[in-house]
């Protein structure tokens, strides 16, 4: 069996997937079902290229030539879509619906004229185009469609950096989006080695089509890639919108209980709901038996906090306590961090510089009896 047999294989079994996934991705109930449709397009779009391509034969080329390079426009609509869909997921605003179309406009004068030209002249009914310019058409629409998806990918890229640094910057937990790093590393992939065989391409008198085996073969590596994280991670696709938390943990309203801020503080202290590593506020107001609001408000108003900063005081100073314990002298920083309720180094880090100026290290390498005073006054705003 030659590699293009074993090759289509691959391709069939991409599409059952990406079909498979499409489909289960449509009927998926979510709270951001904006960002599942865009991820949804995309896959069926990259389904029924593979699918094209496992099906494709030579002999098309002549007989179909008005509609042969139509699937062509899947390369000008997969970059637009990958970038609403990411900035769907990250809750950012898309443009506005006119300038949206703006988007499809390349794949629009795709379908509509060089598509139609282009095969036209290539079976002969029009005859005003030569093989020579038919065949650097052919190029140039590939090199268009490399140029779209890369710019697209870059956006993308940048909206993940952009959103990933709020979300640690507001949250101090590990990022739950981290599996989207893996994905924007198959993309820039594909690309490198779809760049690469087009400019080889280009120097050859006769095209060979070796380094587009890695690309399909990618391609459908990164189908079962998506599939496997929304199978198991089906959080990623439910990223929170950090403007609208971080506004909805600012309301300053009438004055508090003081009984509840009371009992609030000392659920804190003696039941340690900080200890799990998942803990969120819809949880910490269900353990308290209070409404979400109210609860960001007890926090908010009563200690001068936002939740997470409230949060991460206790397990800070958990840190402390079980670091200054000769108890767990056998366990090392990071697994102490996990013991209190950290679930990343990066974010310990973070969340330890921010309520006491300094790092665990630093902090340790001072003296005992400062050390204790500084503990003591730290658990103390901590209560505050």
């Amino acid at each position: 069996m030659n590699k293009n047999e074993w090759l289509d294989i691959v391709l069939i079994a991409g599409f059952a997937q990406g079909g498979f996934l499409s489909f289960v991705l449509w009927k998926k109930e979510s709270n951001n079902k904006k960002a599942v449709n865009y991820l949804t397009a995309a896959i069926a779009l990259v389904a029924f290229l593979l699918l094209g391509r496992a099906t494709f034969q030579p002999m098309f080329v002549q007989r179909f030539a008005e509609i042969i390079m139509l699937p062509d426009v899947i390369l000008f609509l997969l970059g637009p879509l990958i970038y609403f869909f990411v900035l769907s997921l990250f809750r950012q605003t898309l443009p506005p619906t006119p300038a949206r179309y703006l988007h499809y406009l390349p794949a629009f004068i795709h379908v509509a004229i060089v598509n139609t030209v282009v095969g036209l002249n290539l079976k002969g009914i029009w005859s005003f185009m030569s093989r020579e310019v038919m065949y650097w058409s052919m190029f140039g629409i590939e090199a268009a469609g490399i140029i779209s998806f890369t710019v697209y990918m870059v956006l993308s890229y940048r909206e993940y950096l952009k959103y990933k640094d709020a979300y640690h910057e507001k949250f101090a937990v590990s990022f739950s989006g981290n599996l989207l790093y893996y994905f924007f590393i198959f993309s820039f992939s594909i690309t490198a080695c779809w760049t690469v065989g087009f400019i080889y391409n280009y120097t050859l008198p006769v095209p060979t089509y070796v380094a587009y085996y890695i690309v399909w073969s990618l391609l459908c590596i990164l189908v079962y890639f998506l599939a496997y994280q929304v199978y198991n991670y089906p959080s990623i696709l439910q990223l929170p919108d950090i403007e609208k938390d971080t506004k909805g943990e600012q309301p300053i309203l009438e004055s508090i209980d003081r009984n509840q801020l009371e009992k609030l503080l000392a659920y804190m202290e003696e039941e340690k709901p900080y200890l799990d590593q998942e803990l969120r506020l819809d949880r910490l107001a269900e353990l308290m038996n209070m409404p979400r609001y109210e609860l960001s408000k007890l926090i908010n108003q009563g200690t001068g906090n936002t939740y997470f900063d409230f949060v991460n005081r206790y397990r800070v100073n958990e840190y402390i306590a079980l670091r200054e314990s000769p108890k767990y002298d056998h366990l090392n920083i990071l697994e102490l961090a996990f013991q209190s309720g950290f679930n990343s180094k990066s974010a310990f880090n973070r969340a330890f510089r921010k309520h006491t100026g300094q790092s665990p290290t630093d902090f340790f390498m001072e003296k005992p009896e400062k050390t204790d005073q500084k503990t003591s006054h730290f658990a103390k705003r901590g209560d505050a």
